[in-house]
């Protein structure tokens, strides 16, 4: 049982977490000085044609030891020396206890997609603040951002090649039941397809089902009434928000555009193409300050769509710590209420509903506009 006041309480969970985090960094430590040294007596005691059996032996101890399957294993051991061998900085901050097993293994996975020395070093260089004060969720988009960012001819380079092996299949269970796999598309297609679905689920009124139900079956209404010879239906126009570098437009570099999630993104060549056909609309937030829309300020409570559009792409997610709940599935919230906060961009952000809650019956406090927030617990303010 835990005593104390609730800030000491908090203290102790938070030097748990990180107690457990350096509990990880021993066992990963000790799993590889166990395979440096099988690896080196293996070399020197058992002929070439059985060494690579002797260490799939090793490997399946390791396994054992740890209580996972024999991929899992591979994996660990493959992430573990990454963060070792490549990444100094990730691998003391492990040591620490800053980082736990989970994030380091986020930052292995991404350096394996990296190809060029400079870029894994830069990664090992910027990775550890942002991980350290942000969920293993919004690491592994953060690194995915990264490695578009850094080798963006790598990214182009990889979706061709994956774009080229797209494909549906099914898997049965034995309940009667199944699942649908649509794997490799292009994620802007992938985004397209889950806003028409939530689209149409949300339009249908006095409907019992849940949102995930309507979407289900409504996509399989849709597949239902496809035929070989179908002319393409028409579908409304969607609003699929992405970031794109005008220096990309342009043609003077390669940087890929961003969602305004920032969950995936969407390689160069690729961009310019959508955007010479069909007819895009674009938004372009920052200007001279005469015709910022986020400079503007509303006499209304409620901002006009130009704005709740710009805000939702400025934001991406919820603005609640930790939360990656879709901009566009957001409430925008005033900071300070209106009609003493006005209704701006500096004073509105995009909160999901429980978030936007939790703040409006103080439960959550903002306390600066730099993502700094309070929490009232039972009377106590608790600080980040």
């Amino acid at each position: 049982m835990i005593e104390g006041t609730p800030d000491a309480q908090v203290a102790y969970m938070a030097e748990l977490r990180r107690e457990s985090a350096q509990l990880d960094y021993r066992r990963w430590a000790a799993m590889l000085q166990f395979l440096d040294a099988e690896t080196a007596r293996i070399e020197r005691e058992v002929e070439p044609q059985q060494q690579d059996l002797a260490l799939a032996a090793v490997r399946s101890v390791v396994a054992q030891a740890n209580g996972w399957s024999e991929h899992q294993a591979a994996g660990r051991i493959h992430e573990a020396e990454t963060a070792r061998d490549d990444l100094p900085t990730v691998w003391t901050a492990f040591s620490e206890g800053t980082l736990d097993a989970a994030r380091v293994s986020v930052i292995a996975n991404g350096a394996w997609e990296l190809t060029k020395v400079r870029s894994i070093e830069r990664l090992d260089a910027r990775s550890v603040a942002y991980a350290a004060t942000h969920t293993v969720g919004e690491l592994r988009r953060w690194v995915k951002r990264f490695i578009a960012r850094v080798e963006p001819d790598e990214v182009e380079k990889r979706y061709e090649e994956i774009v080229a092996e797209r494909s549906v299949t099914i898997h049965h269970h034995e309940n009667g039941t199944g699942d649908l796999y649509a794997e490799n598309l292009p994620s802007y297609v992938l985004a397209g397809i889950d806003q028409r679905l939530d689209h149409a689920a949300k339009s249908l009124t006095d409907d019992d089902r849940t949102l995930h139900q309507r979407r289900a079956d409504l996509f399989v209404e849709a597949l239902d009434h496809i035929e070989p010879d179908d002319e393409p239906a028409r579908t409304p126009a969607m609003a699929i928000g992405v970031m794109v570098p005008a220096s990309t437009l342009a043609g003077i570099d390669d940087q890929p555009a961003i969602s305004a999630d920032r969950d995936w993104v969407i390689p160069a060549n690729v961009l310019r193409t959508l955007a010479t056909s069909g007819n895009p609309f674009w938004y372009r937030l920052l200007v001279d300050e005469q015709d910022d829309i986020l400079a503007t300020s509303y006499r209304g409570y409620s901002p006009p769509d130009h704005l709740k559009n710009a805000i939702r792409y400025r934001d991406g997610t919820c603005r609640y710590p930790g939360c990656t709940t879709k901009a566009t599935n957001c409430d925008l919230d005033h900071r300070e209420p209106w009609p003493n906060g006005h209704t701006t961009a500096r004073n509105l952000w995009a909160l999901c509903r429980h978030h936007h809650k939790l703040k409006t019956f103080d439960h959550a406090i903002p306390i600066e506009h730099d993502g700094h927030w309070a929490w009232d617990v039972g009377g106590t303010i608790l600080t980040e």
